[in-house]
């Protein structure tokens, strides 16, 4: 029952839909119609409208009624209407919000409130952004905190569009843990060569006012923009009070510690054969969900046992005019480029590959996904492509 019901949440019901004799309800955040994340870049700095980036849901009961809590105890669900729910089996797919700044980043709260100060997590986000953008009737001066996927895909996508970007990452080589670094490497020298950029730096004040918001970081400098966008990456955001109130610590099976309880996407706290991790982007959300829905019918002697869950999910990042494509997971593992023609890199851990990223490869990083995760000899230096495919012209 996700708080948000996007990916996650929609998988494992669109699976418990296609199961006979199965009774799902999708349940939604109040006075929220479902939309689909990963594409409100385009509301916010294209020509999207709102209402095309709506969610198809499945056939199954959907109820616009934020979950407030849950009772493992009487297996039963809180809304906020007053309303309880009884079940037999819950997948918490409530999803992640964004990392704000800091509370000692003065002047924040203050920012944030004049709309000067935002996240890009949320359609709300989207729209505030648009309308800020749209009322400026000039190209704007936009300062970005981060250097992930959201931050690189939204400097790529603003510089483009002919905007200011200045580009502040707290770490010298920004998306080292999204990307590995030789990935990460390229594209750092791709926003350098682009963007203005601030690598190593934090940002230690911001000071709004009717002009601009002037962004002070940790060794004084001062940059005006016209709005900071905040992209440090996100948290679980699990349905409160306890026994979750943060994330959702989950097993290779996406159970909880509580039989008949279990978690998927942003808000799941994996621990398992790859140790201590958590991915929070769509496809991998989508298979998470699924599997989470498989498992529990599993328990309820519904179905067969599924194999443990492992990330194998792609993504793909337009920066720059380069597709940045990656599959499986970076976690740990130690990253190494691989010699040839295209631009891949391969993520190990003990010798077997977990996940692989690539630049301007995206056929190659994507025949990988069912390849991963399964232990063998590493492969010679000039291997760039999954063994099942070695011979392949």
């Amino acid at each position: 029952m996700p708080r948000k019901p996007l990916t996650a949440g929609v998988a494992a019901a669109r699976h418990l839909a296609s199961q006979g004799g199965v009774v799902a309800t999708l349940v939604g955040e109040t006075g929220v119609t479902p939309y689909t994340r990963m594409l409100i870049k385009g509301v916010a700095f294209g020509p999207t409208p709102p209402g095309f980036i709506t969610l198809r849901l499945p056939e199954v009961e959907y109820l616009a009624d934020t979950v407030t809590g849950i009772d493992p105890g009487d297996r039963e669900v809180r809304l906020t209407s007053g309303a309880r729910i009884g079940y037999d089996a819950v997948i918490i797919a409530t999803g992640s919000r964004p990392r704000l700044l800091p509370d000692t980043v003065l002047g924040a709260g203050a920012a944030m409130e004049r709309g000067q100060v935002s996240p890009l997590h949320s359609l709300a986000d989207a729209q505030r952004i648009r309308e800020r953008l749209a009322g400026l009737g000039r190209r704007a001066r936009i300062v970005i905190y981060g250097g992930g996927i959201i931050a690189a895909e939204t400097a790529s996508t603003l510089q483009e569009a002919g905007h200011t970007v200045m580009l502040i990452n707290r770490g010298t080589v920004p998306g080292l843990a999204a990307f590995g670094a030789p990935v990460a490497e390229r594209l750092a020298a791709e926003h350098q060569s682009r963007v203005r950029t601030y690598f190593g730096r934090t940002v230690r004040q911001v000071e709004a006012g009717d002009h601009g918001v002037v962004v002070t970081l940790d060794d004084d400098s001062p940059l005006i923009g016209d709005i900071l966008l905040v992209a440090l990456g996100t948290i679980p955001a699990a349905p409160a009070p306890a026994p979750w109130t943060g994330g959702v610590d989950v097993d290779a099976h996406l159970r909880t510690d509580v039989p008949y309880h279990y978690a998927a996407g942003g808000v799941a706290m994996h621990h398992d054969a790859l140790g201590a991790w958590r991915i929070d982007h769509w496809e991998d959300a989508a298979a998470q969900g699924a599997h989470a829905a498989r498992v529990a019918l599993h328990d309820l002697g519904l179905d067969a046992a599924p194999d443990p869950y492992l990330p194998r999910s792609p993504y793909l990042a337009l920066v720059y005019g380069h597709a940045v494509a990656g599959v499986g997971s970076t976690v740990g593992a130690v990253s190494r480029l691989e010699e040839g023609d295209e631009f891949i890199v391969r993520h190990e851990r003990s010798g077997t590959v977990i996940g692989v990223t690539g630049i301007d490869a995206v056929g190659t990083v994507s025949q990988w996904g069912p390849q991963l995760h399964q232990a063998a000899a590493r492969h010679s230096g000039a291997q760039s492509r999954p063994p099942f495919l070695k011979n392949t012209p």
